[in-house]
């Protein structure tokens, strides 16, 4: 386990590749923003088909006035109106009247064709936003693989770095040996303890990155903050990235496709505000001069339809913002289909180099390890100058931290690609065993 060069503590916790990602899956903070956006989008066509249901709605009420006309209409909806009520001087100035009143009604407007517009456009929304938080969770399956190779990759480097130390020590040592038989000078010595101490300098600022990413992956992963996550996949095994198929099948560049499509049905949507609404209504009231008492019904049934003829310009005006928005959509589209296809060619290309990279990287560091140990022993033979057994020491640290970096880095080429190509994983371990 690489979480064996430093004692666990309450909150620390190890964890597999594998559980990473189902803690991104369920906890990252983006995903969640993804998927209560889709859940907004949902409630959004729910709201835009609403017009396919009667509005209903329930009023009560009370007015007292001396108006004459609201005096004359509230006695005669209360069906108490007599020939006194006629009387000139009455129907001039009416006594106050109390009117308690109280009403349910419904209207619906079973055409309308703009309103059928605006629900074909939230349904697009809504299916924009659903493959939006698709992508949103394969983005944090890759971000915290990223984070999790990253870790690995710190933790690997600290090893190089520790190994390293031990070695510049060790040569310390023997130098100090040598002087103390009159075998080398103090230069020597301090030759020595000077690699010694850089060594150690080196190592803390390796222990510095991995807790860095450390932090990295918690965050990746949503987790609070003082909660330390420890990988305990060690072993880096390549995988190759499945076949995909073209790249504006991907969950990404569909959403955007959406997008447009939803701007195209905003367009329409503006342009059949134009059209005919035929709207129909009914409404059952009642009428009294007692809250509670002597209440009088009348009913009222109609249908009515409304043609915009004139509307200060703005079905025009909306229609052309409508328009520009859905160029705008589509050119957005357009980029990201030609990004995307940019982006997987880099990736391919990436991983090519990371590959051949690699492989020289570790020929090198091979290479560097043994020309240190036969160096060590001619140094221990007094063949060589401690200055020599120092610098092929270096170089032979230096060579094997390539070697980590090339291949944490082909690793991340190789995940990036398997990304961009919107591979589906049906191995949780993604290319590393415990």
């Amino acid at each position: 386990m690489l979480g064996s060069l430093v004692p666990l503590t309450a909150q620390e916790r190890p964890l597999s590749l594998a559980e990473a990602i189902t803690e991104a899956e369920g906890g990252g903070l983006d995903v969640r923003v993804a998927r209560a956006q889709a859940r907004a989008a949902r409630e959004g066509v729910a709201a835009a088909a609403s017009f396919r249901w009667p509005t209903v709605g329930l009023e009560a009420g009370a007015v007292r006035s001396t108006d004459p006309v609201a005096a004359f209409g509230g006695r005669l909806r209360q069906g108490r109106v007599t020939e006194a009520d006629f009387d000139p001087s009455r129907l001039n100035h009416p006594e106050a009247l109390t009117d308690w009143s109280a009403a349910v009604g419904a209207v619906w407007a079973p055409l309308d064709f703009s309103a059928e517009a605006s629900l074909r456009a939230a349904s697009r929304e809504a299916s924009a936003a659903e493959l939006g938080s698709e992508w949103a969770v394969r983005a944090a399956e890759f971000r915290v693989e990223a984070r999790y190779l990253e870790a690995v990759g710190a933790e690997r480097r600290l090893q190089a770095a520790s190994a390293a130390l031990l070695a510049s020590e060790e040569n310390a040592r023997l130098v100090e040996l040598r002087r103390g038989e009159g075998m080398l000078t103090d230069a020597d010595a301090m030759q020595a303890r000077a690699a010694a101490e850089g060594a150690r300098a080196r190592r803390i600022q390796v222990e510095r990155s991995v807790a860095d990413a450390r932090e990295r992956l918690a965050v990746a992963m949503g987790w609070p903050e003082g909660v330390t996550p420890i990988p305990t996949d060690t072993v880096f095994e390549l995988r190759t990235p499945a076949a995909s198929g073209p790249v504006e099948s991907r969950t990404d560049l569909l959403a955007s496709e959406e997008s447009v499509l939803a701007a195209e049905a905003r367009v329409a949507q503006a342009r059949r505000a134009r059209l005919p609404v035929v709207e129909g209504f009914v409404r059952l009231e009642t009428h009294s001069a007692d809250a509670f008492s002597g209440m009088e019904e009348d009913w009222t049934v109609g249908f009515q339809i409304r043609v915009p003829l004139f509307t200060g310009f703005a079905v025009t005006a909306r229609e052309r913002a409508a328009t520009a928005m859905r160029e705008a959509a589509g050119r957005a589209h357009d980029l990201r289909v030609r990004e995307a296809q940019a982006e997987l060619a880099e990736a391919r290309r990436a991983v090519e180099t990371a590959e051949l990279g690699l492989g020289a990287a570790t020929s090198a560091a091979d290479a560097a390890a043994e020309a240190a140990r036969l160096m060590r022993r001619r140094f221990e033979e007094g063949l060589t100058t401690t200055a020599d057994l120092l610098s092929v020491e270096a170089r032979a640290a230096e060579f094997a931290t390539q070697a980590v970096n090339a291949r944490l880095g082909l690793h991340l080429m190789v995940a990036r690609l398997a990304f961009l190509t919107d591979t589906n994983h049906d191995d949780l371990d993604r290319g590393l065993n415990r």
